[in-house]
C-alpha cells in the first residue's frame, strides 16, 4: 500500500503556482492584467501630455505679463506687440489641445476595443469555470479515489494520478486566469472612465482658450484700426518697420559673413545651389494674391509720411501655402518685431529670400528645400495691413525689387 498512498498524496498536494508545458501545451498559471501605463497610456500621449503643462506654463506667465503692463502707460504699438505674443501663444495652446484631444479620441478607441476583446475573453472563461465547477459537484472527490482505486496494475495506477493531478492542476490555472481576466477588464475601464473624464476637461479647456483668441483678436483688430486712424500710432508704426527692415539688415548681414568664412574654407567650392543671378524674371511667386504694397518708398496720403519697403507685400487668404521660389537651405525660422513669423532661405551666393508675416513656417533651420515646396502659411503675424505675405529677395544685405525677379 506504500506505493498507493505515496500518488494519493501527490495528487491531493496543491501544485505550484507556475507556467507549466506538456507535450508543447502552454498552461497560464500566473496570467496577469494587462499593463494599463499608468495614466497615460502610450509614449505619444505621454509627450503631449508634457508638452501642454510647457505651453500652459508659458501662457500662464505671458498673461500674467500682461496684466501687470494694463496698468503702465504704453503706446498703441506696445500695446499691439503684447497682444501679439498672447494671440501667438493661445493659437500653438489651442493646437496642442487639438493634438492631444485626436490623441486621446484614439487611444479611447483602442481601449474600447482592447475592453470588448477582454470582456467576452472573460466571459468564455467563467462558462468554462462553471462548467468544470458543476462538473466536479456533480462527480464529488469520492469518484477520484475510485477511480485510483479501481487501477488493473501499478502502471495503470501511475497513469491514472498523473492525468488527474493534471486535470486538478489546469483547473487551478483556469481559476487563476479566470480572476486575471477580471482584473483587467477592471484595469481597462477604468481606464476608459479616465480618457473620458480628460475629453471632457479638454473640450472645457479648448472652448476656454477659443473665448480667449476671439477677444485677443477683437483686441488686436481694434489696436491696428487706432494704428491706421492715429497719425502718432501711424509714425511708430513706420519707425518699426523701418527698425525692423534694419534689424534683418543685419541679419543678413551675419548670416553672409558666416557663408563667405565656411566658402573660404574651402577653395574652389561651387555655389551652394548654382547662380540664382541666372533667374531674374523667372522666378515663380511665392504666393498667388494681390501685390497690396511694393517695393521702394511709399507715402501715406492722409499723414504725409514716407516708408520704404524692402520687399512687396503681396495680399493672400489665411492659411495659403508659403512656397520657395528657388532652391536653398532655411537659414533663419523665428519671431522678428515687426515681421512676425519669417524665415530666411540661402540660396548661394549671397542671394537671400525672405518670407514673413507667416502664420506658421514648417521648415527647419538647416533643412534644403526645393523650388515649389511648401515651407509655411500666410497669416498677419506682425503684420498692420492685414493677412499677407512681405517677400523679400536681397543680394548680401541690400534689397532688391522682387517684381523684376518674379515672372
Amino acid at each position: 500500500m506504500a506505493p498507493l498512498a505515496l500518488f494519493l498524496a501527490l495528487l491531493l498536494v496543491p501544485a505550484p503556482a507556475q507556467s507549466l508545458t506538456t507535450d508543447g501545451e502552454v498552461l497560464l498559471a500566473q496570467a496577469t492584467p494587462a499593463d494599463s501605463s499608468g495614466d497615460d497610456g502610450s509614449a505619444e500621449i505621454a509627450a503631449q501630455k508634457r508638452e501642454l503643462e510647457t505651453l500652459r506654463k508659458e501662457l500662464e506667465q505671458r498673461r500674467q505679463l500682461s496684466q501687470q503692463l494694463k496698468g503702465r502707460e504704453r503706446n498703441i504699438m506696445g500695446q499691439l506687440k503684447d497682444t501679439e505674443r498672447n494671440l501667438q501663444l493661445t493659437q500653438r495652446y489651442l493646437s496642442a489641445l487639438e493634438r492631444r484631444r485626436r490623441a486621446v479620441m484614439n487611444d479611447l478607441g483602442e481601449t474600447s476595443t482592447e475592453l470588448g476583446r477582454t470582456a467576452m475573453q472573460l466571459e468564455s472563461d467563467r462558462r468554462r469555470l462553471s462548467w468544470r465547477l458543476r462538473e466536479i459537484y456533480k462527480r464529488g472527490r469520492s469518484r477520484d479515489i475510485e477511480y485510483i482505486l479501481s487501477a488493473r496494475s501499478f502502471g495503470d495506477l501511475v497513469t491514472r494520478t498523473y492525468y488527474l493531478a493534471r486535470v486538478a492542476r489546469e483547473d487551478r490555472q483556469q481559476m487563476m486566469l479566470t480572476q486575471a481576466r477580471r482584473l483587467e477588464v477592471q484595469d481597462t475601464k477604468t481606464r476608459l472612465e479616465s480618457r473620458k473624464r480628460e475629453l471632457d476637461r479638454l473640450a472645457t479647456e479648448s472652448q476656454r482658450e477659443k473665448a480667449a483668441l476671439a477677444r485677443l483678436t477683437g483686441e488686436r483688430r481694434k489696436l491696428l484700426m487706432s494704428v491706421r486712424s492715429d497719425s502718432r500710432s501711424n509714425e511708430k508704426a513706420q519707425d518699426e518697420i523701418r527698425r525692423a527692415s534694419q534689424r534683418i539688415q543685419g541679419l543678413i548681414e551675419q548670416l553672409e559673413k558666416q557663408r563667405i568664412a565656411h566658402e573660404r574654407g574651402g577653395p574652389g567650392e561651387a555655389p551652394l545651389f548654382g547662380d540664382f543671378s541666372k533667374n531674374k524674371g523667372r522666378l515663380s511667386w511665392p504666393v498667388t494674391g494681390r501685390v497690396a504694397r511694393g517695393y521702394g518708398n511709399e507715402r501715406n496720403p492722409r499723414f504725409g509720411t514716407s516708408t520704404f519697403n524692402s520687399g512687396i507685400d503681396i495680399a493672400a487668404a489665411f492659411g495659403t501655402p508659403i512656397k520657395s521660389v528657388a532652391r536653398g537651405r532655411v537659414d533663419y525660422v523665428n519671431w522678428l518685431e515687426g515681421f512676425g513669423k519669417c524665415a530666411i532661405l540661402n540660396h548661394g551666393g549671397g542671394f537671400y529670400t525672405l518670407y514673413a508675416h507667416a502664420s506658421e513656417i514648417s521648415v527647419p533651420v538647416g533643412k534644403e528645400v526645393a523650388v515649389g515646396e511648401v515651407i509655411g502659411r500666410v497669416g498677419d503675424t506682425g503684420s498692420t495691413i492685414g493677412t499677407a505675405l512681405h517677400f523679400e529677395i536681397r543680394r548680401g544685405k541690400l534689397p532688391v525689387n522682387p517684381l523684376e525677379w518674379l515672372r
